[in-house]
């Protein structure tokens, strides 16, 4: 019994000082992930007022689906939104202004409603919020929005947005301001994926 008891203070300190190293050894390795966090490159992008979009479009609520070309013309003052099947036949064309939109589709159909939000599911196959779409598809945050994740470069991989994350997996090119070649959103049971095949700025 006097060894064990000779023993045991011996053991405390050993505890001590590997717990101590221990320590000491996460203690530095996390300054070293926040230096190298610090240090990575934020690459900013200036949002641009006026574009067109041409690419592809997947959608789905759960219930409807959209899959097919799509065409976007953007600019200050509206938006023109124009779909068509697998095999390039317009489908349908929402025209948004100011003053309200209007969704004429390729059987003659014709409907008005105050505001783009109100009938874009019924295009796309899905709710999106289309104040949000504008930033979303040229990768750049909002008021509100936060960046999860970020690449080598700093571009934005991953976006949190009223609910919804956006993934951007492809950008068109290997510089920090490139714009973003294939997105994926996500909210709920609905999905929206879209490769942006041309990308132009208008003037």
């Amino acid at each position: 019994m006097a060894k064990l008891h000779g023993c045991a203070p011996y053991r405390h300190r050993k505890g001590r000082d590997i717990a101590a190293l221990i320590a000491l050894s996460l203690s530095l390795g996390a300054c070293t992930l926040t230096a190298v966090d610090a240090s990575r490159p934020i690459a900013t992008r200036a949002l641009s007022e006026s574009f067109t979009l041409e690419g592809r479009l997947a959608a789905t609520d759960g219930v409807r689906n959209a899959n097919g070309p799509v065409v976007w013309v953007h600019t200050p003052h509206g938006d023109e939104w124009t779909a068509f099947s697998p095999l390039g036949q317009i489908v349908a064309r929402l025209t948004s202004t100011t003053e309200g939109a209007i969704l004429e589709t390729a059987e003659g159909d014709r409907r008005s409603a105050p505001s783009a939000q109100d009938v874009l599911p019924e295009l796309f196959g899905a709710g999106t919020p289309v104040d949000g779409l504008t930033y979303w598809v040229q990768a750049v945050p909002r008021d509100g929005a936060r960046v999860l994740q970020r690449d080598a470069l700093g571009r934005p991989t991953r976006i949190s947005d009223a609910g919804w994350i956006i993934d951007y997996a492809v950008y068109t090119d290997d510089t920090p301001g490139s714009a973003p070649r294939r997105l994926e959103a996500h909210w709920g049971e609905t999905r929206i994926r879209l490769v942006i095949d041309q990308w132009t700025d208008q003037p």
